[in-house]
C-alpha cells in the first residue's frame, strides 16, 4: 500500500517483473496427469452389461452376478428390499446401491472404493487398546526381569 502511494506521487516507479527482464517461471510441475488412470472406459456410455459394471466397482460384487441373471437393467430396477430378499448382505447392498445411483446419474467414473481399515481398534476404542497394549508390554517386561533375576543375570544391588 505504501509503495503504491509513492508510485502515484511519482516518487518511485513500479514495473512488472516481465518489464524488468525477470519472469516468474515455474521450475516444477504440480500436475498429476502422468499418474492419472484413463477413466474414459469406465463411463456410463461404455458399460453395457452387469458383469463389466460389477468388475469395475469391485469389492467382490461379481459374486451377486447370478442374482440379477446377468441383466444390467434388472439390477438398475431392483430396490434395496428386493436385494435383501436375494440374500445380499447390508454393506455390499449399500455399496451397490450407492454405485447404482452414481451410475444412473453419471456422477463419477466407475472404480473401486477401498474399505477403511481401523487402526488401534477404531476411533472410539483407541485409548483403551493402546492402554491395554502398553500394560501387556509392561507385564512382559516384569516377567522377563523375574526370569533374569531367578537365573542370576540381574543383581539386587543398584549401581549409582
Amino acid at each position: 500500500m505504501f509503495l503504491s502511494r509513492l508510485a502515484r506521487l511519482n516518487v518511485i516507479s513500479i514495473k512488472p517483473l516481465a518489464a524488468q527482464g525477470l519472469t516468474s517461471q515455474r521450475l516444477f510441475s504440480s500436475s498429476l496427469v502422468s499418474y492419472k488412470t484413463n477413466t474414459s472406459t469406465r463411463t456410463k456410455e461404455n458399460v453395457h452389461d452387469l458383469k463389466t459394471f460389477f468388475e469395475l466397482i469391485g469389492r467382490d460384487t461379481i459374486e451377486h452376478h447370478d442374482s440379477f441373471e446377468g441383466d444390467l437393467q434388472k439390477f438398475l430396477d431392483t430396490s434395496s428390499k428386493e436385494m435383501k430378499a436375494m440374500g445380499i448382505d447390508v454393506s455390499t447392498r449399500r455399496y451397490m446401491l450407492r454405485w447404482k445411483n452414481k451410475f444412473i446419474n453419471d456422477l463419477e467414473p466407475l472404480r473401486e472404493h477401498q474399505r477403511g481399515k481401523k487402526r488401534n481398534g477404531g476411533e472410539r476404542k483407541e485409548k483403551q487398546v493402546l492402554a491395554q497394549r502398553k500394560a501387556l508390554k509392561r507385564k512382559e517386561e516384569r516377567q522377563q526381569f523375574a526370569k533374569d533375576r531367578a537365573a542370576g543375570l540381574v543383581s539386587d544391588e543398584r549401581v549409582f
